[in-house]
């Protein structure tokens, strides 16, 4: 039953499936549509998830010649891989909080007026995960561990995509979908310090380019165009050897690195694609379910459901939070405090989610200033997490050299622990 529990929760493409199922059955959808639009919908998320992928595979191997070229040692800012790697000690707990936590989520979006169903299913994890490991480290039983991290987990889920409504629909020019990610807190906060000096009018997606650059404005091209900046230089320091030996395969180090650059813009394409066709099928379908189960509900979705709606400030913030991750890096060397090694991944996602709430309430400047905040004021969270040890002895856990950059779930965790010591437990 765990394993079940397991499975389904953090396979997202079946929740997707099952909840628009569910919303087209309720809403007496014939045999035929409830077919069709149960397919198209989980297709469109699986073709999400290949774009995905793509970047991934792409921005991996930048990132480590990064780090071979500039000698660059620490942890890995990882939080599935430090939910994953706790499984063998806390995976019966980080189950059931998510199973039950879940649960929490519906009653509360039933019967208060935060209507959201939070659905990300490798967010609902790390964060079970995040809190079993945070209440484990104060010393508790595994039926408080579960009792308590559902509760917890049915408040986040249900409260956050709330605090991000208000700049969801400045973003979509819609109350259709809500925001159900770990990078929650960061993103709302560096928009709310932007729109101190930025202005809404001056947005980065109506930026005008004189027609001899005109060719910057095709997506595509502006973003193979960066992509090619940024890696090539970090593969000639890192050196031939180095990438052929380690990254490439064999295969020529400038050639793998182009075309690496620019799988990560085809990567890119594929996951707007998948977005459009995804949303298109699901917010239908999911009106079945805020129509009688929970009257009123939005789906709260993964960070790529806004991507389409800002493409420019998406590349603005994988630019301005590489700078970021730079500058925190330098702080926590200054101060002796454990080195997040730099995730052009976090960049990308993170940061490029940042940037468009920025954006959003504050123009390109917020737009810059968005994105360099979330991964400078992340990663510092991150390393003054692992420097004074806030969830405790990871390493005795089974996760060592790695560690949680989910600002949502570090900032709660905090919280938790220092309710905890006040308490008396833990340390």
């Amino acid at each position: 039953m765990l394993d079940f529990i397991v499975e389904f929760f953090t396979t997202p493409a079946i929740v997707i499936a099952v909840v628009a199922l569910i919303g087209l059955l309720v809403q007496r959808k014939s045999a035929g549509e409830v077919i069709a639009g149960t397919i198209k919908t989980t297709l469109g998320f699986l073709i999400l998830g290949v774009g995905a992928g793509a970047i991934v595979a792409s921005l991996d191997p930048i990132t480590k010649m990064f780090m071979q070229a500039y000698k660059l040692e620490g942890f890995v800012p990882f939080d599935e891989l430090v939910v994953g790697s706790v499984a063998a000690q806390l995976g019966r707990e980080t189950a059931l909080i998510l199973g039950f936590g879940f649960l929490v989520n519906l009653i509360l979006a039933r019967l208060t007026p935060w209507k959201y169903i939070y659905l990300t299913g490798h967010m609902l994890w790390i964060h079970a995960g995040c809190w079993a490991i945070i209440l484990h480290s104060l010393g508790l039983s595994s039926t408080a561990i579960i009792a308590i991290g559902s509760i917890v987990q049915g408040l986040y889920t249900t409260l956050f995509p709330a605090m991000a409504q208000p700049f969801m629909r400045k973003i979509t020019n819609s109350d259709d979908i809500a925001f159900g990610h770990g990078q929650t807190l960061l993103n709302v906060v560096g928009a709310l310090i932007a729109k101190l000096f930025g202005d809404p009018k001056h947005s980065a997606e109506e930026v005008k380019v004189s027609d001899k650059w005109n060719f910057f404005r095709d997506m595509a091209i502006s973003m193979s165009l960066i992509m090619l900046v940024v890696a090539i230089p970090a593969s000639l320091i890192a050196g031939k050897d180095y990438v052929e030996a380690n990254l490439s395969g064999g295969q020529n180090f400038l050639v793998f690195t182009l075309l690496k650059a620019l799988g990560f813009t085809a990567g890119v394409l594929v996951l707007l694609q998948g977005v459009r066709m995804f949303i298109a099928e699901m917010v239908p379908a999911f009106k079945g379910i805020a129509t009688v189960v929970v009257p009123g509900a939005k789906p709260a979705l993964d960070c790529p459901v806004i991507y389409p709606y800002a493409p420019n400030s998406l590349m603005i913030g994988l630019i301005s939070g590489s700078v970021g991750q730079v500058l925190a890096i330098a702080i926590a060397a200054a101060l002796r405090w454990p080195i997040p090694i730099p995730s052009m991944i976090v960049a990308f996602f993170a940061s490029g989610s940042g940037a468009i709430f920025a954006n959003a309430v504050a123009g390109r400047r917020g737009a810059i200033f968005g994105g360099f905040f979330w991964s400078f004021a992340g990663f510092l969270l991150s390393s003054w997490a692992m420097h004074v040890k806030l969830f405790g002895d990871l390493a005795a856990l089974g996760a060592t050299g790695v560690g949680f950059v989910v600002p949502d779930g570090i900032a709660i965790a905090g919280i938790i622990k220092l309710i905890g010591v006040l308490l008396g437990l833990g340390s």
